[in-house]
């Protein structure tokens, strides 16, 4: 059967960051929490704060994979409680907003291929849609680099888990996002880079998985339909002209 519709994972797939800017990205959220703290009537120790900071972000962890989203205001909340803070109403959406307007400093670059391989998926009529887990940058504030790169246009739909409140391999990721593409299981392919999540979820509606392993090569279970590096070769899975 003919595929109709790709979609894709954004981190790691799409787009990753070198890690350049994560530790001051990390101390610029760590200010605008302190900051909320003291008009809270808190005011932890730096090394308190960190501490708390990455507690928040254990619990994260453990809520992914649980197939659970937990994102900036959440976090907050956390640190907020864990410091017996008393926030005046609209603090904690406030500073949560701050959070994560600091993603847009991520450096985010495409991955090979990915900026010609949409454009030609989307020329041949192919319909196309993200499907993503986020954490503490949202889905709102990622759309902002696939519009910085002329991509946005190419894509009908996105859906991140900070929208859904659930993480892949949750149904509900997938067949939302199907939905909406107006394609059944069957028609359409998922790429990620991750097994566990992005593989297993897409194999268990039914979809294509194809795992891109051009920028972290994760050899996990389950196995994928194929594996990519360059996001070009989608064009010659599905036999299209390059």
């Amino acid at each position: 059967m003919a595929i109709r519709a790709i979609t894709f994972d954004f981190w790691n797939t799409l787009y990753a960051d070198e890690g350049q800017a994560f530790r001051a990205l990390t101390r610029r959220r760590l200010d605008h929490l302190a900051r909320a703290l003291a008009a809270a009537g808190a005011d932890p120790s730096d090394s308190d704060l960190y501490q708390a900071y990455k507690d928040g972000f254990a619990s994260y962890l453990a809520a992914w994979r649980e197939q659970r989203h937990l994102g900036a205001v959440e976090h907050v909340s956390y640190i907020f409680q864990r410091f017996d803070a008393h926030p005046e109403d609209g603090a904690v959406e406030r500073a949560a907003r701050c959070i994560e307007e600091v993603g847009l400093g991520f450096h985010l670059t495409l991955q090979r291929g990915a900026a010609e391989a949409i454009s030609q998926l989307a020329g041949a009529g192919i319909k196309l849609g993200i499907i993503s887990d986020t954490g503490l940058t949202p889905g709102r504030v990622l759309l902002r680099f696939l519009e910085r790169d002329d991509l946005l246009q190419y894509f009908s739909t996105a859906t991140f888990s900070d929208q859904t409140g659930v993480a892949k391999p949750h149904p509900r990721m997938f067949m939302e996002t199907l939905a909406a593409l107006g394609v059944p299981p069957p028609e359409a392919a998922h790429v990620g880079d991750m097994p566990r999540t992005d593989i297993a979820g897409a194999l268990e509606q039914g979809m294509m998985a194809i795992r891109f392993a051009g920028y972290d090569d994760r050899r996990e279970p389950p196995p994928a339909d194929a594996v990519i590096r360059d996001h070009r070769s989608l064009l010659r899975i599905l036999e299209l002209p390059a």
